[in-house]
């Protein structure tokens, strides 16, 4: 998997390709799948670390739930209080609407996306296939240089998170005088209005 915020530049290149999508929605979308990681090791540690939240059954239901439920109620206070940033402005971006919960299911979704191609097991499709008959096509593009368990996926998940290191790049670039953390955590400056 990339590393959790590594999945931010996805959901930020989303929220800009269709502006109608909400920002926080997105963001916390694409992270709240990685929450089971530690809940796996310490409770679960026979399991796969990523199982239920990274299905696309667990991602449209409890994924999405838990990312509308934390969008709405966490993420304006901890957000603005972290990176001050307006609060109201966040509250208003985070108000209960299809359209958050459709951001939600689409940043949860978007991790999925980001996390397939680099695992050498996967449990999109759990629990109707074990995750394990499930590689990844660039652990595969990588398995002649070693097992997909080891070389093939070290490989495959350097990649990626280099490729989501320099999507970070435009980013900070191009927002670097513009209100950064009003951009990067509500998605619009603090002029614009919602």
């Amino acid at each position: 998997m990339p590393i959790t915020p590594l999945h931010y530049p996805l959901a930020f290149a989303l929220s800009k390709a269709n502006k109608k999508l909400i920002l926080p929605g997105l963001v916390v979308g694409a992270v709240i799948p990685d929450i089971e990681v530690p809940i796996m090791w310490v409770f679960f540690s026979d399991l796969p670390d990523h199982l239920f939240l990274h299905s696309l059954v667990g991602a449209a239901t409890v994924g999405t739930a838990l990312a509308v439920f934390s969008t709405w109620l966490l993420y304006s206070p901890l957000i603005s209080t972290i990176f001050r940033v307006d609060k109201g402005n966040l509250k208003q971006a985070c108000s209960l609407s299809g359209m958050l919960v459709l951001s939600c299911l689409i940043g949860v979704l978007s991790h999925l996306l980001l996390d397939f191609p680099m695992h050498w097991f996967n449990p999109i499709l759990w629990p109707w296939v074990n995750p394990y008959d499930i590689v990844g096509p660039l652990v595969l593009f990588f398995a002649p240089y070693g097992p997909i368990n080891g070389t093939a996926y070290w490989m495959a998940n350097r990649l990626t998170n280099a490729a989501m290191i320099v999507a970070w790049i435009p980013i900070l670039l191009y927002y670097r005088d513009k209100d950064l953390w009003s951009n990067h955590w509500l998605g619009k400056s603090h002029t614009e209005k919602f």
